[in-house]
């Protein structure tokens, strides 16, 4: 399989963060002086946004490089599974990715089964890469259930889901593991292209905004409980034509192939690509009957089983698992939630994601030069998936696609 050089393990991690933020900074000189005209308030808030975007974010042309320092790393002895004297929380499971690929729709779905107990106020706690300096009592602390359930007969499966932990570098894996070895990891797979290609209009989306630094990715920093509002607050700060200015501007129409192109080498949108690269930290410390991968589509063309299956993998009882899949409605599984193609609310259809599937066949052009860079990386997931024995592929690009 092809390698890329995007540096070790731990420093390709701190640039994902670290790119979050400096993607907020991105250049677009044109929004002042396009919103020179307009009211007072309204300008100053998206003069303010471009103010920030125009600081430290010049886009690579080159795959990523490695920094010079990593993040100080999460250790907790008295945590490790052999010292515990008592087991009074037991995080069961984590979902850690992929970015845009269906985790939040699943957040929110499981969140309704009783046996699992899932961080109420926010989705993704970010603890394990950002906030581990506040201790595990913090962790505990978001789950709301915990204090009233852990003493019940049967103790809920604890859990969160967030997409960045699938490039946690390999030490925070292992401490994970010495943690909590029975932890049961979950990771959906989406199209390479149609998933950094969502990504980019999300960022694109937040960066006209000028949302600060942790609002991306969704809005969610593990610490605001109010961050999800912020779009519509700041829309309703602006008059119906700076609006519609920011419409615009948000629109990947607004921008030519080469700013895509020059994101996705970004590393950031690189790191989270490579799903094998990353993926196999996992497998270096959880068994593979741990780790359950999921093809996206099946989000699309069969969202109960793929429930089931999630739940029964948590640790849940095949027939509470069943009863939970029952109970839940038709408009329930059938809504997803995606950022890049909300207005508002943050909740859009499958055909709301279809419509942005649809943007970028409309750029043949770029659709291809995002097929060619990203081939490598869905030839190397592919050949894990075949590895591990499982009997999907993703889209690898390629005339003839491989017979399974």
């Amino acid at each position: 399989s092809t390698e890329y050089a995007v540096g070790t393990l731990e420093e390709a991690h701190l640039r994902c963060i670290m790119s979050d933020f400096a993607s907020l900074l991105s250049s677009f000189k044109q929004d002042a002086s396009a919103v020179s005209a307009a009211s007072k308030s309204g300008a100053a808030l998206v003069a303010k946004g471009s103010k920030e975007r125009q600081q430290n974010n010049k886009p690579s042309r080159k795959r990523p490089l490695a920094t010079t320092s990593a993040p100080a790393s999460p250790h907790f002895p008295s945590m490790h599974s052999n010292k515990r004297k008592n087991a009074d929380f037991e995080l069961t499971f984590l979902g850690i990715g992929a970015q845009k690929a269906g985790t939040t729709w699943l957040h929110k779905l499981l969140q309704k089964c009783s046996d699992i107990s899932l961080p109420q106020e926010q989705k993704e706690v970010h603890f394990w890469d950002w906030h581990h300096r506040k201790g595990f009592e913090w962790y505990i602390r978001q789950f709301d259930f915990h204090s009233q359930k852990a003493s019940s007969a049967s103790a809920p499966h604890y859990g969160e889901i967030t997409p960045c932990y699938a490039v946690l570098p390999e030490h925070t894996i292992a401490e994970l593991y010495k943690c909590f070895p029975s932890l049961k990891i979950i990771f959906v797979a989406r199209d390479l292209v149609d998933r950094a290609w969502s990504a980019m209009i999300m960022e694109l989306r937040d960066q006209t905004m000028g949302l600060s630094a942790g609002e991306f990715a969704n809005g969610v920093t593990g610490t605001d409980k109010n961050n999800n509002s912020n779009h519509a607050n700041k829309r309703t700060k602006l008059s119906a034509a700076q609006q519609r200015r920011l419409e615009q501007q948000s629109s990947p129409s607004s921008q030519p192939d080469s700013y895509f192109m020059d994101r996705l080498r970004n590393a950031t949108h690189d790191s989270r690509s490579n799903y094998a690269k990353h993926l196999s930290n996992w497998y270096k410390h959880f068994p593979s009957s741990s780790i359950l991968l999921i093809d996206y589509r099946e989000i699309e063309s069969n969202p109960r089983d793929l429930l089931l299956k999630v739940a029964m993998h948590i640790g849940v009882e095949e027939e509470q698992a069943k009863q939970f899949v029952t109970s839940l409605n038709d408009k329930e599984v059938g809504q997803r939630v995606n950022a890049a193609t909300s207005s508002g609310s943050g909740a859009s259809t499958v055909s709301s994601s279809t419509s942005s599937h649809q943007l970028l066949t409309q750029r043949p052009m770029l659709k291809k030069q995002m097929e060619r860079y990203l081939q490598p990386y869905a030839r190397d997931f592919n050949d894990m998936l075949k590895t591990k024995g499982y009997d999907w592929r993703l889209d690898d690009f390629s005339l003839k696609k491989e017979i399974l």
